[in-house]
């Protein structure tokens, strides 16, 4: 896919300018976005798609325009910000996440999950996502960078593929790695999510990848699966008793 960076409609000097130097930071094409609709800044730039950045962060293809949102995962950390108990989450009971913990989310999709972690461990953790899509990995670092509070700053978003990555990473480099690679599984009406489908690497989780995310992990891997859990049982690996959500499963491995 062909992507490139534009502005809003008519932007002031200063929008411009912060869309260039975005644009310069994922290694993709400005194209200035004067007076002409999206579909003729695309045309200019012969683009497929447009990341467009102002005041928020939205991704033009087709037609149609998407503004960032994490979805339930803005509600979810503000729950924490209130001081719900994190057992209160699913996903949070099942990733048995701590203050100062580093957490590896190696699907990072929206964002969602990533940014709940990052409100879990707090200022002491740190959170890295990946995300092998180009465009959905700017896309989620425009967006979590336009999101005021310190638990999207405290999300770093790389490009890359978790395969990769992984096999490259240091052993026991992360407290906490997660997968939620089933995007196939998610609730009718999710924000972004048809985008998200069509963007998303829709390869199954490997058991190579498993393997080598327990030899990252300290503590250990935590892998999400829609009900009824097919992939879980591709996998092999057993549903936490008790750990359900919106119509999701949560299988735990020890570090290997």
């Amino acid at each position: 896919m062909r992507l490139a960076v534009t502005t809003p409609f008519a932007p002031a000097p200063a929008a411009d300018e912060a869309a260039q130097e975005s644009a310069r930071r994922h290694g993709l094409p400005f194209a200035p976005r004067l007076n002409l609709s999206l579909a003729e800044v695309a045309q200019a730039a012969e683009a497929d798609a447009l990341l467009v950045l102002g005041a928020h962060a939205s991704l033009w293809q087709g037609g149609a325009e998407e503004r960032w949102h994490p979805g339930m995962g803005a509600l979810r950390v503000k729950r924490l910000a209130i001081g719900e108990r994190v057992t209160g989450d699913p996903f949070l009971a099942a990733a048995r996440l701590r203050p100062g913990d580093a957490v590896l989310d190696c699907t990072l999709g929206l964002g969602a999950d990533a940014l709940v972690a990052s409100a879990a461990v707090g200022p002491g953790g740190r959170v890295v996502g990946l995300e092998s899509s180009p465009a959905l990995a700017a896309w989620v670092a425009e967006g979590l960078a336009r999101l005021p509070g310190r638990a999207a700053s405290g999300v770093r978003v790389a490009c890359a593929d978790h395969a990769s990555w992984l096999h490259a990473a240091p052993d026991r480099s992360f407290d906490v790695v997660v997968f939620d690679p089933m995007f196939r599984h998610a609730r009718p009406g999710t924000p972004g999510f048809d985008l998200l489908r069509r963007l998303a690497d829709p390869r199954p989780l490997s058991r190579e990848a498993l393997d080598r995310a327990r030899r990252v992990a300290r503590r250990g891997v935590l892998v999400k699966d829609g009900t009824p859990g097919w992939d879980l049982a591709r996998l092999s690996l057993t549903p936490l008793d008790g750990r359900r959500g919106a119509g999701r499963l949560y299988a735990w491995l020890d570090a290997g």
